[in-house]
Parts: structure tokens; C-alpha cells; sequence
């Protein structure tokens, strides 16, 4: 069949027309296409933000609840970081502040004005603030210390803790927290200069009814009723008087300039535990206690012999106040790593947990009808902590209650180098110093 002029005519638009048709489909197929791969896209994104896979839109609804309670956490942590009565700052590995609330911006002076992005030490100049920064980064844990902050706020006391933080928190590498105790440590302060003044003024006065009391019961001929009077009048004023020389030794302890202002010298624990127990040998004699000493005779420390011989003793004369007839005390002194450590156990009733955590507070007992038969002032713990304090040392307690009752006090001491202690004389050992026992029944 031929095809003719006329029909050649229709048949080139309609191929034209067809290739036209057919890229417009292959355009709208490609967009269509384009538009179900950005759907998809889409769809995964919302179900992944909402966890639902399956249904995108509860996804989204999912997501956007999400970005709601995260924005409310965000702004309840504000508010708490606004409110908090703790100074805390953030710093980053150059010691630049990421974040500073209100109550650390008070206790630094920066009020009103900001102070994120600046280098911490511009703001708050201490030495011992840097060195305990340096040390949580170093030993990458927390660290803690009270100290003396100076700043365009003044000088202040407080306590300090780094806590090193996490990678995921971004830029902030330490956590600073900050508790001013400037009024507190003032307060105290005044509450020691007053007992002290107090102590003092007390003093005398009872000092003079102890005297009279003496007098009237070794030199006079008395009534069998004025007789004890006269002894209770004069056990109670040598109480007293017991309680106000150990208050003035607490009160001199207490200074914040104590440590700087004792007299020390190089020390050996084994004099100062055999004076320690030979101050317990009476009491001990009276109820058949075995006193056991086992010291190592070449520990030296840093100190004051006077007031470590006072707290050593206190321990020993607690043990053999509270502990049982014919049992054994057992007193202890060795070296741990670079410290001293003097150990006092004894076979008493022990002491339950509950009142463990303030045993070493001033007149704090934990049976005050038995505390009060023995004689005791209530302060002889309070003063072994402060003499430990001192002498840079610290005081633990363990304490059994079952049946294998008793308790075992310790006080960790530095220990002096032992190229130092090399070069010091020691003394003739008396048998305690050999650890020996010591029978005072």
C-alpha cells in the first residue's frame, strides 16, 4: 500500500506528538518517582524520630512529643541550675566556662556581668582550687576540699568538688560544685572564742571549790553526811574541771590556724602508745584487763607527742572503760603504704551503726547513763578527731554488735620519710615497744 503526500502529512505531527507525549510521561513518571523516594525518606525519618516504622504520622506525633518534654526538662534544668543554692560552674579542657549559675556567679562577684567563656582562674584566684582541679583531671575522679576562694567578691571559705564529666557532654570536661561556708566558719569561730572565754572564767572559780573540797575531806573531822557532801562536791568539781581543760584543748584545736601554730617534731609511736597505756594501767588494773601493745618500733611521724600521747590515751582509757572484766584490749601501731596507723580494740558491747556517724562529735554519747558512771566528759573523741585533723591525719571507727562484738578505733597519721627517720636517735625500747603484753591485773 503506498502512502500518499496527504497521508505523510498526518503521520509526522502524530510521531512528533507521541515523542512529545511520551518524555512528558517519562518526565511525570521521574518526578513521581522522586516524590515516592522523598515520601519514603520522609515516612523513615518521622518513624525513626517516633519510633513507629509502620505509621509515620504517629511517628511524627511521637517525635513532637519528644521535642516538647525535651524542651521542658531543658527548661525545668534551668530553673534548677537558676535556684540551686550550690555554686555550680562547667569548664572545658582549658579551664574556660561553659556554664555558671547564679549562686557560683555571687560567690565569684560576676553579678550582671558574663562570665562564660572566660578562663575560671580570672575570676577566682586560688591556688589550692587549681591544684584540686588538676588532680580530679589527673587521677580522672572526684575531688574534694575546703578552701579559700579570692575573687572580686572578697575572700571566702568553701567547699569545693570537681567531678570530672563524661565525652557525650560536649565541650564541658569538669563539674564544679560550690557551698559558701564563710558565715558558717565565722559562726564557729565565735562559738569557739566563746567557749574558750567562758572555760576560762569557769576555771578558776571551780578551781577553788575543788581546793576547798580537798581541804575539807582530808582535814577535817566531819559528820558522816557532811563527809559526803564534802566528796560529792569534790567529785564533781574535779569533773568539771576535766571538762573545761579538755573544752580549751577543743577550742585551741578548733582554730583554723591549729595546725600552723602546734610545736612538732619528729615523733616516735612507740613512746606515745607506752604512755598511752600506762596512763589506762590503773583503770585496767581494777577490772583484770590485759592491755596488748604491738608496735612497730621504727614508726616516726611528724608531730606534737603531747597531744597524740592525749588522743592514743583517750582511746585506750575508752576501751577499758567499755570493755568487759578480764578481757583484752589490744592496741596496734604499723605502717600502710605512706601512713601510721595506731589501732585501739577491745571486746566491749560495741557501738550500733546509728550512732556511728557522730560518735566523734562533742559531748555526743551513745549510752549517757554509763558515760556519766565512768566519768567521762563527752569530748575525748571530739579531741582524738581534731589532734588527727591537725597533724594532717584522719579517725575511722569499725564496730561489731553480734556476737563477735567490740570495736576497733584508728588513727592514720603521714608517716615521716624514712631517709629522715634514718638520722633520728632512737630510744632504748622498753618491752611494750617490742609489742610484749602487758598484764595490769
Amino acid at each position: 500500500m503506498e502512502t500518499g503526500p496527504e497521508a505523510s502529512s498526518y503521520l509526522v505531527p502524530f510521531l512528533l506528538a507521541a515523542a512529545v507525549a511520551a518524555a512528558a510521561l517519562s518526565a511525570v513518571a521521574w518526578l513521581l518517582a522522586r516524590r515516592a523516594t522523598e515520601l519514603r525518606r520522609i515516612r523513615a525519618a518521622l518513624g525513626t524520630l517516633g519510633g513507629d516504622h509502620a505509621d509515620p504520622v504517629r511517628g511524627a506525633r511521637k517525635a513532637a512529643d519528644e521535642a516538647a518534654r525535651l524542651d521542658t526538662a531543658l527548661s525545668e534544668l534551668r530553673a534548677i541550675l537558676e535556684h540551686a543554692p550550690a555554686g555550680i560552674i562547667a569548664i572545658d579542657g582549658l579551664d574556660r566556662i561553659i556554664t555558671i549559675n547564679p549562686a557560683a556567679a555571687g560567690l565569684l562577684g560576676t553579678e550582671g556581668r558574663p562570665a562564660e567563656g572566660r578562663l575560671l582562674g580570672e575570676i577566682a584566684r586560688s591556688p589550692e582550687l587549681a591544684s584540686l582541679i588538676a588532680q580530679a583531671r589527673a587521677a580522672a575522679r572526684s575531688a574534694e576540699s575546703e578552701l579559700e576562694l579570692s575573687s572580686e567578691a572578697g575572700m571566702h571559705r568553701a567547699g569545693c568538688t570537681v567531678v570530672p564529666l563524661s565525652d557525650a557532654v560536649g565541650s564541658a570536661q569538669l563539674l564544679l560544685v560550690l557551698e559558701d561556708r564563710t558565715e558558717l566558719r565565722r559562726l564557729e569561730a565565735l562559738r569557739t572564742e566563746f567557749v574558750a572565754n567562758v572555760s576560762h572564767e569557769l576555771r578558776t572559780p571551780i578551781t577553788s571549790i575543788r581546793g576547798y573540797a580537798e581541804t575539807l575531806v582530808e582535814s577535817f573531822e566531819l559528820q558522816p553526811e557532811a563527809a559526803r557532801f564534802a566528796r560529792t562536791i569534790l567529785r564533781s568539781s574535779a569533773r568539771l574541771g576535766a571538762i573545761i581543760d579538755d573544752l580549751l584543748l577543743l577550742s585551741g584545736l578548733e582554730e583554723p590556724s591549729a595546725r600552723e601554730s602546734i610545736t612538732t617534731s619528729p615523733v616516735r609511736l612507740a613512746g606515745v602508745v607506752a604512755e598511752a597505756v600506762e596512763q589506762a594501767t590503773a583503770g585496767a588494773r581494777d577490772k583484770g584487763i590485759t592491755i596488748e601493745p604491738h608496735i612497730d618500733p621504727c614508726l616516726w611521724v611528724n608531730g606534737n607527742a603531747g597531744l597524740l600521747a592525749h588522743a592514743v590515751g583517750n582511746l585506750v582509757s575508752n576501751a577499758v572503760k567499755y570493755g568487759p572484766s578480764d578481757s583484752v584490749v589490744r592496741v596496734d601501731a604499723a605502717a600502710e603504704g605512706d601512713a601510721a596507723v595506731i589501732a585501739v580494740t577491745d571486746r566491749g558491747p560495741g557501738i550500733p551503726e546509728v550512732h556511728r556517724a557522730r560518735l566523734f562529735e562533742r559531748f555526743y554519747r551513745v549510752d549517757r547513763a554509763r558515760s556519766r558512771e565512768s566519768g567521762g566528759t563527752g569530748l575525748g573523741l571530739a579531741i582524738v578527731k581534731h589532734v588527727a585533723q591537725v597533724h594532717g591525719g584522719s579517725v575511722s571507727v569499725e564496730s561489731r554488735t553480734d556476737s563477735q562484738h567490740g570495736s576497733t578505733f584508728r588513727i592514720r597519721l603521714p608517716l615521716v620519710v624514712e631517709s629522715t627517720a634514718r638520722n633520728f636517735p632512737l630510744p632504748e625500747a622498753g618491752p611494750n615497744d617490742r609489742g610484749e603484753s602487758r598484764r595490769t591485773a
